[in-house]
């Protein structure tokens, strides 16, 4: 048989007694981070760039079918694409920014940005899906 293992020291019984979120439970409950002022600037900022792809996509939803008519080609409009172009950005912006809410400003910043880039992939992709439909 084997011995029992020597008791533990103050400290390293209250690190063991942490549980796996990795808070001390004799601490009591977590404070969450709130929706600050710093978070608020950080979603402004980038959100101007979301503002940007919006717009974008706007302006091809206005102007594109009118390039198409003038071409003749006004049946092959792509509007599924066309609309996905407006809907997307703050769609995915604001996912980002409900799946972010809760971390750190610097995991918030970096969430964001991975949802721009996310935007500018899908905007690509929209581009070269409304030429394929359209026959260009």
């Amino acid at each position: 048989m084997t011995a029992a293992p020597p008791p533990l020291p103050d400290e390293a019984r209250a690190a063991s007694s942490a549980d796996e979120s990795g808070r001390d439970a004799a601490a009591g409950p977590v404070d969450r981070p709130r929706f600050g002022a710093a978070r608020a600037i950080v979603a402004v900022l980038l959100g101007l760039l979301v503002a940007w792809f919006l717009w974008d996509g706007l302006s091809s939803l206005v102007g594109l079918p009118a390039q198409y008519e003038a071409l003749g080609i006004a049946d092959r409009t792509p509007w599924v694409v066309l609309v996905a172009g407006v809907v997307a950005p703050p769609l995915i912006f604001g996912l980002g920014i409900l799946l972010a809410r809760r971390q750190s400003v610097t995991r918030f910043t970096l969430a964001l940005i991975v949802a721009l880039a996310t935007i500018a992939t899908t905007r690509l992709s929209l581009i070269a899906a409304a030429a394929s439909l359209s026959g260009f």
